[in-house]
């Protein structure tokens, strides 16, 4: 993904619709994740996230930065994007105030309804532990190498060490997230073949059954295994209980 900042502190994307695929994941279920959401914008997928409480959806400001909020539409309960789930509509978004494309990459999604919580729809929780390293599921819709749309899981590690991670980044923006403490580089498996592309944005990363980050950006998108990086969500459990505080 290319980013610029412009004025205003707005940010815009370069994106590279031609090739949108998660690389080297499999299909799963949502009967394994039921807390997975797909984040739909004019009714194309465009990202991912995570329910944490009743209406309320965590995901990352890359995944949302368009606007306006009522164009976007949120599905819990589904295996596919174009698969049975409950569709709702999106009462406001959340992007962290200091997001200018980089760092701080995170909101909230407030949907409208009441969520009925099912077998395939249930919260989950969020990892406020801060590990240097942990193995976590990273979960997407976004369409892959085999051009669907099915939900699915890779592997990787997350790292936070400065010295080992910073190696892997081009950007200087891209570093500071990690020398600041609001994200994670992604490590694939050895020997496995891995990449990330726009509508994975959001994608939640789990382990042992919490959320520990979400999908961020890739400095080069659709580049195997190099430059990823994920927001740590444990670095804005203070922002993400204001914001549930502010609304029902």
């Amino acid at each position: 993904m290319k980013l610029c900042l412009i004025v205003a502190s707005l940010c815009c994307f370069t994106i590279v619709r031609a090739q949108i695929r998660q690389v080297g994941a499999k299909d799963v279920s949502v009967q394994q994740y039921p807390f997975i959401a797909v984040i739909s914008y004019a009714r194309q997928l465009i990202g991912n996230g995570a329910l944490i409480a009743p209406k309320w959806i965590l995901t990352s400001a890359s995944a949302v930065y368009s606007y306006p909020d009522s164009e976007y539409n949120v599905a819990l309960g589904a295996s596919d994007f174009y698969g049975s789930g409950k569709w709702y509509k999106v009462g406001q978004i959340f992007r962290h105030p200091e997001f200018v494309g980089w760092d701080y990459n995170i909101a909230m999604v407030l949907i409208r309804g009441k969520v009925q919580y099912t077998d395939t729809i249930q919260p989950i929780a969020i990892g406020t532990s801060f590990p240097e390293t942990i193995e976590v599921t990273m979960l997407s819709y976004g369409q892959n190498e085999h051009n669907t749309t099915h939900l699915r899981g890779a592997t990787y590690t997350l790292i936070s060490d400065n010295t080992d991670c910073i190696r892997l980044l081009d950007e200087y923006m891209a570093k500071e997230m990690i020398w600041n403490r609001n994200g994670f580089c992604m490590i694939p498996p050895p020997g496995t073949i891995q990449g990330q592309w726009f509508n994975d944005a959001g994608a939640p990363m789990v382990a042992q059954g919490q959320l520990y980050a979400v999908f961020a950006f890739a400095e080069h998108e659709g580049g195997l295994n190099e430059g990823s990086v994920a927001t740590r969500v444990a670095s804005f459990h203070g922002w993400i209980q204001t914001i549930m505080s502010r609304k029902p």
